[in-house]
């Protein structure tokens, strides 16, 4: 007799993509605030990111996200945030370095950070991290008890256009079916990242991408094509 097949490995289901209505759009805006609010309330985004991936079913279990870094990734720090790191502008080429990633998991991109920072007033086992792996920032730093204080936030794209309060809506939304097109990128924080002792040591620019809603809507607001 054949052998018998051996066992398929269990695959997630399929994701239902949001699809260009009202009652999409307004669902969709009202998870990426909740999500924006929980990083804005937390110093570690890696650790608040991969939670809310956990929650919603695009990481398991422990699973954590993958870094990968530019190796080859260079620029200046922008002089409107410099000075929130305490360097004189002409020491800033020395005493900074810059680190660019893409937090990572399941062949989605879910932000793109960059950071500079001060190898100074960090350990030399972190800044040797830093600058030969792909460990996350905040995982590498996080034996300095570090604080976490926004500079500025941006939004780069809303689901929903500006004053839609003010305009009607159709009472029954199940016309459009076609799905809902998503930009490469939602929202960006800038932040200063401060040792336990209040010393300023890095900046971080932080771009999410609409890939940490890639869930899609709940079943039963799953309308078919």
């Amino acid at each position: 007799m054949p052998n018998p097949a051996p066992p398929q490995p269990a695959t997630k289901p399929s994701i239902q993509a949001w699809q260009d209505s009202f009652l999409h759009r307004l669902m969709l805006a009202s998870l990426i605030n909740q999500m924006e609010n929980r990083l804005l309330a937390e110093s570690s985004a890696t650790h608040t990111l991969e939670h809310w991936l956990r929650e919603h079913g695009l990481l398991d279990g422990q699973e954590t996200l993958r870094a990968e870094r530019e190796t080859q990734a260079h620029r200046p720090c922008p002089p409107d945030l410099l000075g929130a790191l305490d360097i004189p502008t002409s020491q800033s080429g020395q005493a900074l370095r810059y680190r660019k990633i893409r937090l990572v998991g399941h062949n989605r991109v879910y932000s793109e950070a960059e950071n500079w920072f001060v190898p100074a007033r960090l350990t030399s086992p972190m800044t040797e991290t830093l600058e030969q792996t792909d460990t996350p920032f905040g995982r590498v730093v996080s034996p300095l008890g570090f604080t976490r204080q926004l500079i500025r936030r941006e939004t780069l794209w809303s689901p929903l256009p500006e004053l839609w309060e003010m305009h009607p809506q159709p009472a029954q939304d199940t016309a459009n079916t076609q799905p809902l097109a998503l930009p490469p990128h939602l929202f960006r924080h800038m932040a200063l990242l401060r040792t336990h002792a209040g010393t300023p040591f890095s900046l971080v620019v932080e771009t999410y991408t609409p890939q940490a809603f890639a869930f899609g809507p709940p079943p039963r607001f799953q309308q078919q094509a």
